[in-house]
């Protein structure tokens, strides 16, 4: 590569809606640190969380001006002097806090992880915080063996989809609460036992089905009162995970089933996972994951792919209810 380099970016330099704080800018790459490698980017999603982080209202903001995008996969271009580690032509993730929405960026050889090989382009760019959010909840919250029954909101959501098609190759049961009745089908196709209407008669229809709560792990990433249907399907002692917040209503505090039932109200980020875990560990979950991943063809559905410049339809597609699958950037298109 020839320095310098000029790269493409979104970036924002104050926090609020997509459409008025993204901008079509440029970084100038002057030359790369002995330790430094270049990195051109593939493809980056945009995820729910990305919207977090532009609106300001995310559990870790980026110092401003900053570059969107929480993740994606680059291939290395170029390396730095001191850089023994990586080669130019590996595939890596972006690293969080850099910025995924750029077509190139230099950053510390320290800082990357391996993406995976035997994964599509776009499911690699996917792979950082969808697939390990599912694989994460259905692990370390419940004991979980063929034949048990978790309930989830949000099913059709990218993690919900992750989390059917694991718990089917798990022989584990699924019930799924849906905004939309009319995708009822395609959450069966990929191993979905139940999927019902998330309204006010969820519970009623959750215990019709079931005869009695037994689920013994509820997955919530809705809130308000899809939480509190959620709960009444729990047996005693399981756990209500909350991931994500989609409805902006205050859930019911479940004072009756703290009490009589020790049902637990948990919480999962797993962005605070990666920067709590050593690196032998996410490692050893990726290769776990990922062949897991490979081995049962579980993958993200694929919507439609951008270029930078044309950020602003992506950004409307993106937000667009009842989208089918992840929208992505690929920069350098």
């Amino acid at each position: 590569m020839n320095f310098p380099i000029v790269s493409q970016a979104l970036i924002y330099k104050s926090y609020g809606k997509p459409h008025d704080v993204l901008e079509l800018g440029s970084n100038t790459i002057e030359e790369l640190a002995p330790n430094e490698v270049l990195l051109k980017t593939l493809a980056a999603p945009i995820n729910p969380a990305d919207m977090g982080k532009l609106g300001g209202s995310y559990g870790s903001l980026e110092e401003l001006p900053a570059v969107g995008g929480l993740e994606g996969v680059a291939e290395i271009v170029a390396v730095g002097s001191y850089c023994k580690s990586w080669k130019i032509g590996d595939r890596v993730f972006i690293p969080d806090g850099l910025g995924s929405w750029q077509s190139y960026a230099a950053v510390h050889s320290s800082k990357l992880f391996k993406a995976p090989q035997d994964l599509s382009l776009e499911q690699a760019a996917m792979a950082w915080v969808n697939p390990a959010t599912a694989w994460k909840l259905l692990h370390d919250f419940a004991d979980l063996k063929p034949g048990d029954w978790i309930i989830q909101n949000a099913a059709t959501s990218a993690v919900g989809k992750l989390v059917i098609q694991i718990a089917k190759a798990k022989e584990i049961k699924t019930i799924n609460l849906i905004r939309d009745a009319k995708r009822s089908e395609q959450l069966k196709s990929l191993g979905a036992d139940i999927v019902l209407e998330d309204n006010k008669d969820a519970a009623k229809e959750v215990l019709a089905q079931l005869g009695s709560p037994i689920a013994k792990l509820a997955l919530n990433s809705v809130g308000a009162v899809s939480s509190y249907s959620m709960i009444k399907a729990l047996a005693d002692h399981s756990s209500l995970v909350t991931f994500g917040a989609m409805d902006r209503e205050l859930a019911p505090f479940p004072t009756r089933y703290l009490i009589f039932n020790d049902i637990r109200l948990r919480g999962f980020w797993v962005s605070k996972f990666y920067k709590e875990t050593s690196r032998e560990t996410i490692e050893e979950l990726h290769d776990k994951l990922y062949s897991f991943m490979s081995e049962h063809k579980i993958s993200v559905e694929v919507g439609q792919s951008y270029s930078l410049s044309q950020f602003r339809d992506a950004i409307a597609h993106a937000n667009k209810t009842g989208k089918t699958g992840k929208v992505l950037f690929k920069p350098n298109l």
